[in-house]
């Protein structure tokens, strides 16, 4: 399980290996790779902590998590959103970056 960002990410870069935006690759990567890193450093697969973290992957963190807890999975059920929310306030600041925890709680209405 640890090791799927980094798998992931050799596999992103690999099959964008004829795009001719750099940039985009990078980001690409960089989601793939980071998006499990926490900013408390607790994360993996570097355990990169707040601005080590790309943004891009502190971004995709707030987005997968919530995305993980509000859907039905094979073993749990889905999380409400009062729910699923209470724990992105819960773990701003140590699971997720805090300034962007607060921008994503302010996009509630839109989801």
């Amino acid at each position: 399980m640890k090791e799927h960002p980094a798998i992931g990410a050799r596999i992103v870069k690999e099959v964008l290996t004829d795009v001719e935006a750099p940039d985009f690759v990078a980001v690409a990567v960089n989601v793939a790779h980071y998006h499990h890193e926490k900013v408390d450093g607790t994360g993996y697969p570097c355990g990169l902590k707040g601005t080590e973290i790309p943004v891009e992957a502190r971004i995709m963190a707030l987005a997968d998590v919530f995305d993980a807890l509000v859907s039905k999975r094979c073993y749990k059920e889905a999380f409400s959103f009062d729910t699923a929310f209470s724990i992105i306030v819960q773990d701003a600041g140590t699971h997720f970056d805090p300034e962007l925890a607060r921008v994503f709680l302010r996009c509630r209405p839109q989801l």
